[in-house]
């Protein structure tokens, strides 16, 4: 070992014949480590994904909850769907936590309904 007095550090010589075995495994080809495990397991992964989406088509086609949620009328007005008119809920109002009546006033436009409280 050499040291340098002005270098923090120790200067180290390399092993004898360390470049000529460092060189001969560089040039050496790498062997295969794992590869059939990770074939396996992609397999296995693969295999579980398709059983997955089997179960989740078949869960689809045997129940008909989706499509009685989307059929529900109170969908219509956000799905674009011009259904049946529902008559408007009577509005309930609280002031100081005791019911307000109100009193529905007219207007021009049959969307809008406005209301004025007692």
């Amino acid at each position: 070992m050499q040291s340098d007095p002005e270098s923090p550090f120790e200067l180290l010589d390399p092993p004898s014949g360390g470049v000529a075995r460092m060189r001969a495994r560089l040039a050496a080809p790498e062997p295969v480590r794992g590869g059939f495990r990770l074939a396996v397991a992609g397999v296995a992964a693969l295999a579980a994904f398709f059983a997955l989406l089997a179960v989740i088509s078949n869960e689809r086609r045997g129940s008909d909850a989706g499509n009685a949620i989307l059929a529900a009328p109170e969908f219509d007005r956000l799905l674009g769907r011009e259904g049946t008119q529902h008559p408007p809920l009577p509005l309930t109002v609280e002031r100081d936590g005791r019911a307000v009546p109100t009193e529905e006033l007219p207007s021009s436009d049959p969307r809008v309904r406005i209301y004025r409280m007692l």
